[in-house]
């Protein structure tokens, strides 16, 4: 394998540059905190990078230690997932989220989107005091929600015994989680189909802070001119 360019200077954030500041890298790691994925899934997931990068950055990662290739049954494609060296990493890409909402406006034509990376941005808005296990039903896919007192794990599958299961289009996860529309209202107008502990769903209602992307946010008020 090709040795990868070093900063060479003993510093930690240097040393963790050297890792982890290959394009895509850092976006592979978002990916499979979801998760486990094949190969590909990444590939339909991360439109862009060719199939000759991918296979190098996951050699690379794999070579690091932050990820590690499963293969659960002869003959069925393998599955690539966090090892807790790469699931050490989701602080880093949680607060490089939090930062980058400062440049999150509308999404530009030639940007794909995916509702699971909405949902990992739910854990950096999540004020914490729940404790519950949640279902997401958008369409086809499934999410388990586990809210711990101060964290919030979130990943794409069926959720073992939820306590509460939200069914609904993207469009109506899109308004309540995203744009500020009442999670009540929307159940209330059969746009959000809620099973499960009353006590739960009241609890999710209050577990998240204002989305914090930058077109979300109120628009600051003119500043005043001072009377001379």
């Amino acid at each position: 394998m090709k040795k990868r360019r070093s900063y060479d200077q003993f510093c930690s954030v240097a040393r963790a540059l050297d890792v982890v500041s290959e394009r895509w890298t850092l976006l592979i790691v978002r990916n499979l905190m979801l998760g486990p994925r094949r190969y590909s899934d990444l590939m339909t997931e991360l439109p862009g990078i060719t199939t000759n990068l991918l296979a190098a950055r996951l050699r690379a990662m794999e070579a690091e230690g932050l990820i590690a290739r499963v293969e659960k049954q002869t003959g069925s494609p393998a599955r690539y997932e966090l090892t807790p060296l790469g699931a050490a990493l989701e602080p880093v890409v949680i607060e490089l989220g939090r930062w980058g909402a400062n440049f999150m406006d509308q999404p530009r034509r030639a940007d794909t989107t995916n509702v699971g990376w909405g949902l990992l941005a739910l854990k950096r808005r999540y004020r914490g005091g729940v404790r519950a296990v949640v279902e997401f039903r958008l369409g086809e896919r499934r999410f388990e929600l586990a809210f711990e007192e101060a964290h919030l794990q979130v990943k794409e599958r069926e959720a073992v015994r939820p306590q509460l299961v939200v069914a609904g289009p993207l469009e109506a996860f899109q308004a309540w989680l995203f744009k500020g529309v009442d999670g009540l209202a929307l159940q209330r107008d059969g746009k959000l189909s809620v099973d499960g502990d009353p006590a739960v769903w009241r609890a999710v209602q209050r577990a998240f802070r204002p989305n914090d992307w930058q077109s979300a946010r109120p628009a600051a008020e003119p500043r005043r001119e001072r009377a001379r």
